[in-house]
């Protein structure tokens, strides 16, 4: 919050402040030595707030089999930490009075419950039922700050601040008029009062959208997750159907607790079951059954479309990323194809290379490496033409790749030069391989254009890493199978050669 802001806050002589019994309860929560006696003679002094302690201990909640008669039967039954939890709850909606200023006070107070309510449902639901009290004063506390801002600027509420079109608006508001919510505000009070810090932090955080603005929240983020979405979801019961809003917090469920359409759907019946019973525990008038009936099938309604649309989006969303992964890939093979011959270029050669002899060499398995050089490759541009050069390269590809192994690859070299990469050949296995190759390919001529054909021979040199002794490296034994390759013109062309270092 801003200086300003602060400084009027500071001089305002009408903020809430904690009934007695409230401040009491809060003085024996920070003594480790405090017990159930002690804070059942706080609770006694207040005749109210003792009658609904033991309502509650005899409410569906406990289930007892005998009739809890006294207070201190009662708060062995909650336990101590439950006990001091509601007896807060109860005494600080007994103790804040009516709003002097332009604040509907029922309204505020409604809501505060049904977020509590919801807090707590929500808690148990996500796993928290051992913190089921906390939760709930959380939610219960989650807007102290607009009763902290009526009283500082009460003539803003009379404005009709309080009558915006629900929660966020509110908020929204708030922060063009005051430079902050009545989340930060309250936030603020409750830390200025003394409460616990999960308290402040859970107001402080109400107003979170996502689960990225509870990124700050520490070991705690579950807790104020149920905590904020409650907020949002009391929205359902205090504002007219709102087909967005609803749809709304089915994403922030699952955004900030992974909750389903069918999950929150479930939630909002538990709720609304509670909704008589809390009513009255606390003797405030809450959202009626047939109101409740009503909220419970529209939110039901657009809970079941919101998941179907969530469905559907998903699957197309997996559909269009199928689809970019596929046109990634696509993209990526293109990238490391010749774009003439469609055989391997030279860079994706190196790669390919350097990965199957780092493989070869770890295996201790061969690695043999054929240079195809075609024979008096010249004649052919200048007899037919470069374009029909061409042809004969695409052709010699499409032969070479029909006799090769699907492990093997086909790269272009440079101009009529060719590399095949034969991973786990032996020498002896690869001299067979390419001797046939070559036969067939200078059997068949390759047909051009205009009933025209030439016939193509191929040198060929062959290297092969792991068998008289293991090369140094990739490189080396690519120029050692190009050496063989000379070999073969040497000797006449149209041949098979192989190297070896003796």
């Amino acid at each position: 919050m801003d200086e300003t802001l602060l400084a009027r806050l500071g001089a305002c002589t009408h903020l809430p402040t904690l009934p007695a019994v409230a401040m009491r309860i809060i003085e024996l929560g920070d003594d480790p030595d405090a017990g159930i006696g002690e804070i059942a003679d706080v609770v006694c002094r207040d005749p109210a707030l003792t009658a609904k302690l033991l309502k509650i201990a005899n409410s569906p909640l406990y289930a007892q089999r005998r009739k809890v008669e006294n207070l201190r039967q009662a708060m062995m039954l909650l336990g101590l930490n439950a006990a001091m939890t509601l007896a807060l709850s109860f005494s600080l909606v007994g103790g804040f009075g009516a709003s002097a200023g332009g604040l509907d006070h029922l309204r505020y107070w409604r809501r505060s419950l049904l977020t509590a309510l919801a807090s707590r449902t929500i808690g148990l639901q996500a796993g928290l039922g051992q913190h089921r009290e906390e939760l709930f004063l959380a939610g219960l506390l989650q807007d102290i700050g607009i009763l902290v801002l009526d009283a500082a600027a009460p003539q803003d509420y009379a404005r009709g601040l309080d009558a915006c079109p629900g929660h966020l608006a509110l908020a929204q508001a708030e922060q063009a008029v005051f430079g902050a919510d009545h989340a930060e505000v309250g936030s603020w009070m409750l830390d200025r009062w003394g409460m616990p810090e999960y308290l402040v932090l859970a107001t402080r955080f109400s107003h979170a959208l996502t689960a990225g603005a509870l990124a700050d929240s520490g070991e705690n983020a579950r807790f104020f997750a149920c905590t904020t979405l409650a907020g949002w979801l009391a929205e359902v019961w205090l504002n007219p159907p709102d087909e967005a809003g609803t749809a709304r917090i089915g994403m922030l469920a699952q955004d900030l607790l992974g909750l389903d359409a069918a999950a929150v759907t479930a939630l909002v019946d538990e709720i609304g079951a509670q909704i008589p019973e809390t009513s009255a525990l606390f003797e405030i008038e809450l959202p009626d059954a047939a109101q409740v009936t009503a909220v419970l099938d529209h939110a039901r309604e657009v809970l079941m479309v919101r998941n179907l649309q969530i469905v559907q989006e998903a699957a197309q969303a997996r559909r269009q990323a199928e689809h970019m992964q596929e046109r990634a890939r696509l993209l990526e093979e293109r990238s490391r194809r010749d774009p003439l011959t469609g055989a391997y270029n030279r860079s994706s050669l190196q790669e390919t290379l350097a990965s199957e002899f780092r493989l070869a060499t770890e295996g201790n398995w061969p690695l043999t490496l054929a240079f195809i050089d075609l024979d008096h490759f010249k004649r052919v541009n200048d007899t037919f033409g470069h374009q029909a050069g061409d042809e004969v390269l695409c052709e010699i590809v499409r032969r070479l790749n029909a006799h090769i192994r699907c492990t093997d690859i086909v790269a272009r070299f440079g101009g009529e030069e060719f590399v095949l990469v034969l991973p786990g050949l032996r020498r002896n296995a690869a001299l067979t391989m390419l001797e046939r190759v070559r036969a067939a390919i200078a059997a068949e001529p390759c047909r051009l254009a205009e009933d025209q054909q030439v016939t193509v021979t191929l040198s060929i040199g062959i290297a092969t890493h792991g068998e008289d002794k293991p090369y140094e490296s990739a490189e080396s034994l690519l120029r050692n199978a190009d050496r063989a390759v000379y070999d073969a013109k040497r000797n006449g062309r149209n041949r098979v050669e192989c190297y070896r270092d003796d």
